[in-house]
């Protein structure tokens, strides 16, 4: 667990990781811990491959049509936040963090989209793991959701849940 150190002075104590986060906070300890996971059953390795290869500099052979990594290669990426496990995953990733805050940004598509669409964790869940942590708030924001033009989502909202640790 070697973080990578900037060499300017403006950013000389920031730290960038690259590993599993359910791990790290394992680890480290912080102010402030934002989470932004995986919302729903699409993985993030088929669609932002190409951003990974680049931060990783790797060079996997491509194939078909679409140049995609093969599906071997794909699997080093899949995130138990996209499967049925995201609730006990995120579970785990908050009760052993490791700071002061903590901040996640979550969507209300728990029971709005398409199977595939719908979220892992919902709201019960997610507010269910940061009490246990502490006195939980919640600030909505209305959001216009991406969709292909097949289906209109009303009510679309980001969130953020801010939990205050121990208190």
């Amino acid at each position: 667990l070697m973080p990578a150190i900037a060499d300017n002075e403006t950013n000389r104590l920031n730290k960038i990781y690259q590993c599993d986060a359910n791990e790290l906070v394992r680890e480290i300890k912080t102010d402030i811990l934002y989470i932004d996971t995986p919302y729903n059953s699409r993985q993030y390795v088929d669609s932002y491959h190409l951003l990974e290869n680049l931060a990783m500099w790797d060079k996997p052979e491509l194939e078909g049509v679409a140049k995609k990594m093969s599906s071997e290669v794909r699997q080093y990426g899949k995130s138990k936040y996209c499967l049925k496990t995201a609730p006990e995953a995120f579970d785990d990733l908050v009760q052993h963090a490791r700071a002061k805050l903590i901040v996640v940004s979550y969507s209300n598509m728990a029971e709005k989209g398409d199977g595939r669409s719908n979220a892992k964790i919902s709201d019960v869940e997610m507010i269910s793991s940061l009490e246990k942590r502490g006195k939980t708030i919640s600030y909505e924001q209305d959001y216009k959701h991406f969709t292909t033009g097949l289906k209109d989502i009303e009510n679309y909202q980001e969130r953020l849940f801010v939990c205050h640790v121990g208190k």
